[in-house]
């Protein structure tokens, strides 16, 4: 059988409430103003057949503190979306064939169904302690796979700051920041507001290319020579004046060092410690609605 597509007159089915002018305003003074006891007559601004938008429903989606200009074209671009939404649902319910829709209906409590399935999953498995890693296994697990990590990028434990050339204490700078001891460290903190830019977490390896790409006026062969030899570097251009320490390195294919692939490893072993206990849960499941007799395989 053809199904002739059939489309439902806009002007018939889709009005915005008599008075359309007067309610867009009393809408519009709502959302501006924000004052929450204002509304029109009847509480809505728009009709699909026997379906309504009301005011509350816009309100809910319009950003506050709008001017009038903005609020009036998102609050048309909201009703004719709702407006061309409800109309296409009324005609895919006319055009398609009820096979079509029960095929719908079926594929939606099945999403349904999924979704109830993998939001209970999630919270079972979340924080259970059968699913956390520990430090001990994320260790152990590393100590036996460690030749399984190379890098695939160069990567560095370093620190730098940018200052301005005019900078008045820049000796003092110069010398806290090559020796950064924890009275160093304060000092930096007290001053950070002088600073154009900085980088001082050295405890933590980065990529090589992130960190060096805040200083563009080093060239690359640099930028090598002050990683491979862990150096302290001064660079100087027009605009500034770029302190730089590095304290290691490690270049591509060389074995990753735990702390950089630390988060992957345990999420690693989060997966599998859940793959694992889900299953558990499922096997249990089953048992336990065979012995109270509520599941039975029928031959």
């Amino acid at each position: 059988m053809k199904v002739i597509p059939t489309i439902l007159p806009l002007q018939k089915n889709l009005q915005i409430i008599p008075d359309s002018l007067r309610k867009y305003a009393i809408l519009l003074l709502f959302i501006i103003s924000c004052n929450y006891n204002i509304k029109n007559n009847d509480g809505y601004v728009a009709r699909v057949g026997d379906e309504f938008l009301s005011v509350e429903e816009i309100q809910e989606i319009i950003p506050k503190n709008l001017n009038k200009q903005d609020s009036l074209r998102i609050v048309n671009n909201v009703i004719e979306e709702w407006a061309t939404s409800k109309l296409l649902i009324q005609n895919a319910i006319i055009n398609l064939t009820e096979t079509e829709k029960s095929q719908i209906d079926n594929k939606s409590e099945k999403y349904r169904e999924n979704l109830i399935i993998s939001e209970y999953r999630n919270k079972i498995s979340n924080n259970n302690p059968d699913t956390l890693a520990s430090k001990d296994e994320i260790e152990l697990f590393f100590s036996e796979n460690s030749k399984n990590f190379k890098l695939f990028e160069e990567i560095i434990k370093g620190r730098y700051v940018k200052l301005n050339k005019k900078t008045f204490n820049i000796n003092e700078i110069k010398r806290r920041f090559r020796r950064f001891n924890q009275s160093d460290k304060s000092f930096f903190d007290s001053i950070s507001i002088q600073l154009l830019n900085y980088y001082l977490n050295d405890s933590i390896w980065i990529n090589k290319k992130l960190f060096f790409n805040k200083i563009p006026s080093l060239e690359y062969d640099q930028s090598l020579r002050i990683s491979k030899n862990n150096l302290f570097y001064v660079q100087e251009d027009s605009l500034a004046l770029y302190l730089i320490k590095i304290n290691n390195y490690k270049k591509a294919d060389d074995y990753a060092p735990l702390e950089y692939i630390y988060n992957r490893i345990k999420e690693v072993i989060v997966s599998k410690k859940r793959i694992d206990y889900l299953n558990k849960i499922d096997k249990e499941l089953i048992g336990d609605a065979i012995t109270k007799n509520l599941y039975e395989r029928l031959d």
